[in-house]
Formats: C-alpha cells, structure tokens, sequence
C-alpha cells in the first residue's frame, strides 16, 4: 500500500498540469473578450491614448503628466501639470474643454500658443483616447468619454505641396524688395503667434523638441522649408511638428522668414602655441 501512495501522487500531479494547458487559454479569451473593449492591460482606447501620449506630449507633460518633460524648462509659460497635484484644474474642465484645447492648440482657445494643436494630425477618435487617458493622470470622478459614438478614426490625409509652388507663389505674390520685407515681418509674426519657439531654438532662446533654427537659411532651401510647413506629415507620418493648417501666404511669409535666420557663421582657426 505504501508503494501505490507516490504513484497516484504523481498521477494528480499529471492531470493537475493537462488541466492548467487546457485552462489557460480559456482564461485568457475571456480576459480579451470581457465587455467586448478590454485588454489585458485595460481600456483599449485609454491604451491608445497612452501611446500617443508618450510618443507627443511626453517632452513637455512628462511621462507622469506631471508638466516635467525635457523640453518643459524652455517653456514660458511651463507646460501644464497634468495630475493636479498642486492645484484643482485638470478635474474642473469637462471632457469636451480638453479635447478642444488637444484639437485647437492653445493659441485656438485663447491660452498659451506653446500648446500646439493636433486636429489636422490625429482622428477624432485619437484625441478622445488621448482625452481618456489624460484622464487618468489626476483624480476624477466625472463622467467618463463615450465610446459608443461614431466618431472619425482615419486621419485626414492634407495633400501633398508640390515642388514648384514655392517658384509660383514667389513669383506672384513677391513683386520686390519692399514686398518681401513685409512677408518677412509677417511671418516672424506668425512664427510667434503659432508658439513655434516651443518647439525650436532660435540664437539662445526656444525650445529643444525641434531642430534648431538659428541657422536654417544656410542649412535648407526655401522649397523644402515651404513644403515642410505646409504639410510636414507628407515627409514624415510621425513627426511630432503638427500641421499648422498655414494658408499659402502664411506659409510663403513664414518661409521668407525662416530664411533669413543665418546665424553667425562659425570660423575654425588653427592655434599654435
């Protein structure tokens, strides 16, 4: 009798193991299918948030939302603190004011033009995940983002700027001197009033997110710098520069602008001692 008490041990211990196999994967359908929108790591679109949330808006927010990105010390004003640790803010404003400030910018909804805005980049349904997971950077009880509306979830695709409109427009619209200066008054100004300084250093002030533009004039042709600011997304889907939206004049006058930042030139000379 004594022999036979490891054997049927070892025969439990058997079925123990082919149950688990044929259990797991059981559990694991139920765990992806459960109420038909989670995961194993929670809402789908809270997920999706997240992802965007920490390939754009980390270098500012911070990876905890927290406002202490890398780029955050050359913001001014500092970009926002998510999580209300200090103040009551976040939790105040309703789902709909946050997707606002997320599709217009700040410079949209009368705030900080630091802030840039996503609505001519992200889907519909981006930006509500990226208003559900913002969400959960700071205490809330209100009511949650409804998912069960048909919002857009292609993004918009601008068009491509063809090669020679810059030619055509400079040819056009830029009749002599005295008519570029304008354009080039014009486009600082809206360099400014878009925030870019955010994003792009320019001599000892802005931003460190974007190349610096100190010496653009030099480094790119007109062409390329028109085509970029009127759809950056057509040269790279992931970019983190959002499309601006800009008019042609507005992108002819910011072009001008940005080339005529040339920088000092930097002179290397052998010393002998």
């Amino acid at each position: 009798m004594g022999m036979l008490i490891p054997e049927r041990v070892r025969q439990v211990t058997r079925m123990g193991k082919r149950l688990q196999l044929y259990l797991f994967p059981v559990i694991i359908s139920l765990l992806f299918s459960l109420n038909g929108c989670s995961s194993l790591f929670g809402d789908k679109h809270v997920s999706a948030g997240r992802k965007l949330f920490n390939r754009f808006c980390t270098p500012c927010h911070g990876e905890g939302g927290a406002g202490d990105g890398y780029n955050a010390k050359n913001l001014d004003p500092h970009a926002r603190d998510l999580t209300d640790s200090k103040e009551d803010y976040m939790a105040k404003l309703s789902n709909e004011e946050i997707y606002e400030v997320i599709e217009k910018g700040g410079r949209g909804v009368d705030i900080s033009p630091l802030m840039p805005s996503w609505g001519k980049v992200f889907s519909e349904e981006e930006i509500w995940s990226l208003v559900a997971y913002t969400r959960t950077l700071h205490p809330y009880k209100g009511e949650k983002v409804n998912f069960n509306k048909a919002y857009q979830t292609v993004r918009t695709k601008n068009p491509s700027v063809k090669e020679d409109e810059f030619d055509k427009l400079m040819q056009e619209k830029v009749v002599d001197d005295e008519v570029q200066e304008e354009f080039v008054g014009r486009g600082r100004e809206i360099f400014d009033d878009f925030g870019c300084v955010a994003c792009h250093k320019v001599g000892e002030k802005g931003g460190v997110l974007g190349p610096d533009l100190t010496r653009v004039g030099f480094m790119l042709q007109p062409q390329f710098i028109f085509r970029w600011v009127k759809n950056p997304q057509s040269f790279k889907p992931e970019t983190r520069m959002p499309n601006l939206g800009l008019e042609d004049e507005d992108a002819l006058a910011i072009t001008l602008y940005l080339s005529t930042l040339k920088g000092m030139a930097v002179v290397k000379t052998d010393v002998k001692e």
